[in-house]
């Protein structure tokens, strides 16, 4: 193997097993160590001159990246956590755990460095509160870096709560913000379709009951003329098919829900979320009148 390849496949860091699978021999692996190529961590991992230092740093605590920090690296939407570095220990290593994540049953095996997305996830599920970790499971299968039938399959022995999370989650869920809003609303009793196609203007994020479209913005994607344009060109098209559109921010979810909440619940209690037709007048006159 070309070990700048060890960057990109194992974040520069590497076990003596995974060498071998990849057709290295005994003897290839030691010429690397004493050309400088690889050096060791600890008894069979071996880092690179780039190696992710969060990764090097897990492994020489005798442990491997795991639940939100693989997640992160695999790409997924991940919500904010107070714990930097999320690492775990193997089955040998169980008396080291002190403040590393844990998972609803025994320790899985290690296959490398960083966890994949199943077995992150399952470590998550024991990290996280149950937003957070539905937040998870619909990011990986948005994704597709986890299908239904797999993620059921991994929390087969979890308990009863853990299904039912993983029960309530959505594919078509695409942000953490967007999950938490669907979760939120649903568990007040509203009814929510998520991803609903209207006809002449695309995908809205959200549906709550007939009529009021929710479009959860962030930063990173509604900044700039062009985009600005777009939104509220978005908007125009919705009101005149006669929907009542309304943009969440991820702060105004996350940090200030309860004001949002309120006001929310106000449209829904003027029954701007219906589906009105007054004396044969467009839905949209009868929303904004």
């Amino acid at each position: 193997m070309d070990f700048d390849e060890l960057i990109d496949r194992f974040g520069g860091v590497v076990a003596t097993h995974q060498l071998l699978a990849a057709g290295e021999t005994t003897a290839s692996i030691r010429n690397a160590h004493r050309s400088g190529t690889i050096t060791p961590i600890r008894h069979g991992w071996y880092r690179t001159g780039a190696a992710d230092e969060e990764v090097a740093r897990a492994v020489a605590d005798r442990g491997v990246v795991s639940c939100a920090s693989a997640l992160r690296r695999h790409g997924l939407w991940v919500p904010e956590h107070p714990r930097e570095l999320h690492s775990r220990v193997t089955r040998h290593e169980r008396r080291q755990s002190h403040d590393r994540c844990r998972r609803y049953g025994r320790p899985s095996p290690v296959d490398g460095a960083v966890d994949d997305v199943p077995t992150a996830l399952q470590y998550a599920a024991r990290c996280f509160d149950v937003e957070g970790f539905i937040i998870l499971c619909d990011s990986a299968l948005n994704t597709g870096k986890i299908t239904p039938e797999c993620l059921r399959a991994h929390f087969d022995d979890a308990p009863m709560f853990i299904k039912r999370a993983v029960a309530k989650t959505e594919r078509l869920a695409a942000s953490g913000t967007e999950t938490a809003t669907r979760l939120r609303l649903r568990s007040a009793g509203l009814r929510v379709a998520v991803q609903h196609q209207v006809p002449g203007v695309g995908w809205i994020d959200l549906l709550v009951g007939d009529r009021l479209a929710l479009e959860l913005d962030s930063v990173e994607h509604h900044t700039g003329v062009e985009r600005y344009e777009e939104d509220r060109i978005r908007d125009r098209k919705l009101v005149a098919r006669g929907y009542f559109p309304l943009r969440l921010t991820y702060a105004q979810v996350f940090g200030d829900w309860d004001a949002t909440y309120t006001d929310i619940a106000d449209i829904v209690a003027h029954g701007y979320h219906r589906s009105r037709t007054v004396r044969g007048r467009h839905p949209a006159l009868n929303v904004l009148t």
